[in-house]
């Protein structure tokens, strides 16, 4: 009741400057613990739709992509499933590639699917069409295996200007084997073949993480088995392949590639692989891929300020006024320890760190690194600690926190409290039931002037309901 009365205060405060109109649709079962990535996809004025897949194994298991679709009063009108390929032979395992929008007629998800009794590993595209309402599964790739633990390692990228896929197979091999990867790059908008090649590597490193450029090209990250090498790179488009050095004592985390005009650089954390290190994510770089060298390697203070950090994610990248702008979240291994006398592991639980907005400039340098206020109590993967969106050329910040949504003025430029935006977390506060906004699951409709919004509730089960504002200045 006193937490009630406080909210009721505290939007009695700022009543007269905020009035939005808030618009919830009805609660619909969402299986908060199944359903990966979500997304809003296919948007215009008049639908919305709600992407995500489930990739389940044991008793239960299920393997699928399910498209929820939403009037403009919020309501789910309709569920659309599609099941992931099964093989021949039975005993079908799979692995889920990754989701994507293309435009506001189409979305794709790409799987792998692979059998050790049908001898045969298969990369699929499921395409669907809002105009036709299904989805076409298209193989993309088809190869022979053994057993079911010598399947390919299979990773699919998007250019960061959305541009074009790259799918990667990389067949199992020993260490003393070639290591064989098959690239495919797709044109993002029409899903045709840009080119594709086949790429042979026989020496003491493997392909760990790869990106495609904003102008088709691939890059591979070549990492040592061992500790005494240093990783590389390796360029590649449809007719040359060149390999370039990273720097002396140099380990790169997985990197983003980005344009500045018409050259391609790679953004990348990393530390050094000899001597004393901070931690594994004490330093940002900015390569320059023509040249082959680090124009800029700079000292970052925060991430290394949390233990247990797995990996640190550039949820967004913006080029503007000569900057580069980038949002960036950290992820926590936060399994708790096991107990005394217990038998049998604790169930793994990833929460969220640091979050920060790093601005560089166009040479590399750093000039300021922000930290976002988020909350570190929400779960990874179906959360992130924040959504960014962009209502006609203001940037707004979802995070989750009570009186969390904030414009891009008052978070970074340290104007009043009042610029951020009140809408309705009041309405959630009740000791019976858990409510969790989903940051991400957050859009601008321009022509309304709505904002869109996801949550989930928790009671005696699992229910999400989506909401758009009006009044939002």
């Amino acid at each position: 009741m006193k937490l009630r009365i406080i909210a009721f205060l505290f939007l009695c405060v700022f009543g007269n400057t905020f009035a939005q109109t808030p618009e919830w649709g009805e609660k619909f079962d969402f299986d908060s613990k199944n359903e990966l990535e979500p997304k809003f996809v296919l948007t215009d004025n008049y639908n919305y739709y709600l992407l995500t897949v489930v990739n389940k194994y044991g008793m239960m298991s299920s393997n699928q992509i399910i498209l929820r679709k939403f009037d403009q009063k919020n309501a789910l009108m309709e569920t659309i499933t599609h099941p992931f390929p099964v093989l021949e032979g039975g005993g079908t395992l799979h692995n889920f590639l990754g989701s994507y929008a293309i435009g506001t007629e189409k979305a794709v998800v790409f799987t792998q699917s692979y059998s050790g009794k049908s001898k045969r590993d298969e990369v699929y595209q499921h395409v669907f069409d809002k105009t036709s309402k299904k989805f076409t599964s298209t193989m993309l790739m088809g190869f022979p295996i053994v057993s079911n633990s010598k399947s390919g390692d299979v990773k699919v990228k998007q250019s960061q200007n959305g541009a074009f896929f790259v799918v990667n197979y990389k067949a199992a091999n020993s260490k003393k084997e070639p290591e064989v990867n098959n690239l495919m790059v797709l044109n993002s908008t029409t899903l045709d073949v840009a080119w594709k090649k086949e790429v042979t590597f026989a020496n003491e490193f493997f392909t760990g993480n790869l990106v495609a450029t904003n102008s088709g090209k691939v890059v591979l990250v070549r990492q040592p088995y061992g500790y005494k090498l240093d990783n590389y790179l390796v360029a590649i488009s449809e007719t040359e392949q060149s390999d370039l050095k990273v720097g002396e004592s140099i380990k790169i985390h997985e990197p983003v590639a980005i344009s500045i005009g018409t050259q391609d650089y790679l953004l990348a954390l990393n530390y050094p692989s000899k001597g004393v290190r901070r931690g594994d994510f004490g330093d940002l770089m900015l390569y320059d891929l023509s040249s082959g060298a680090i124009l800029q390697n700079n000292k970052i203070d925060g991430f290394n300020s949390v233990t247990k950090i797995e990996e640190v994610n550039f949820r967004t990248i913006l080029m503007q006024n000569n900057e580069i702008a980038i949002f960036a979240e950290a992820k926590v291994d936060a399994t708790p320890k096991p107990t005394p006398g217990s038998t049998g592991f604790p169930v793994e639980k990833h929460t969220f760190g640091p979050s920060y907005l790093i601005t560089l400039n166009f040479e590399g340098i750093l000039k300021s690194i922000k930290p976002i206020p988020v909350s570190t109590t929400g779960e990874a993967d179906l959360y992130h600690s924040f959504g960014l969106v962009n209502a006609k050329g203001d940037l707004f910040v979802q995070t989750g926190l009570e009186n969390g949504f904030f414009k891009w003025n008052y978070l970074f430029n340290n104007e009043k409290l009042a610029h951020s935006i009140i809408f309705g977390y009041y309405d959630d506060i009740n000791s019976t039931r858990k409510v969790t906004y989903v940051n991400q699951l957050v859009h601008y409709f321009p022509d309304t002037q709505k904002f869109l919004f996801a949550k989930i509730t928790t009671t005696d089960k699992t229910q999400m309901s989506m909401g758009t504002f009006t009044g939002v200045k």
